[in-house]
């Protein structure tokens, strides 16, 4: 059975499982960045960092991924893609005005830079880089292990 039937199937068994993992990540990312729309920016400056470093590697391992992660935070990388304010507006549904406010807000915190040449950039200080990697992510992949081992129980 696909994963698509068996949440048809078993739809009441999982999905407030699933909810309550989203609500959870919520709260704790925006009590992390502030505001909801603090939060919703910073997913997308994170998926877009994590694109960046998967295109830089094979392995799967998440070991091998946060030391790359803190690598290029380091020495920093070069790509063909810019994140730009309306690239991350028409993500989050939030106006560009609202964006450039959270961005600047973001960098006022040592979370990213911004140019106009190079975009949004994750450039997080070295505290909020081990805060994300080492406290926040961890607990995240906890929580989705949680919910995808709920899911593998209901097959």
């Amino acid at each position: 059975m696909d994963h698509a039937s068996l949440i048809q199937n078993k739809f009441s068994s999982i999905w407030p499982h699933f909810l309550l993992f989203e609500i959870m990540r919520s709260k704790n990312a925006t009590k992390a960045w502030g505001s909801p729309n603090g939060y919703l920016i910073f997913q997308v400056i994170a998926w877009h960092h994590v694109l960046i470093l998967t295109a830089s590697t094979n392995s799967e391992l998440r070991k091998e991924a946060v030391d790359l992660w803190y690598k290029l935070c380091k020495t920093g990388f070069e790509t063909s893609t810019t994140l730009t304010y309306t690239l991350v507006s028409e993500l989050t549904s939030l106006s560009i005005e609202t964006v450039r406010r959270q961005v600047k807000k973001l960098e006022q915190n040592n979370w990213v830079l911004y140019s106009k040449k190079e975009g949004i950039k994750y450039s997080p200080s070295e505290e909020n880089n081990k805060f994300l990697a080492d406290t926040f992510n961890v607990k995240e992949v906890q929580n989705f292990g949680k919910l995808l081992d709920l899911i593998e129980k209901n097959k």
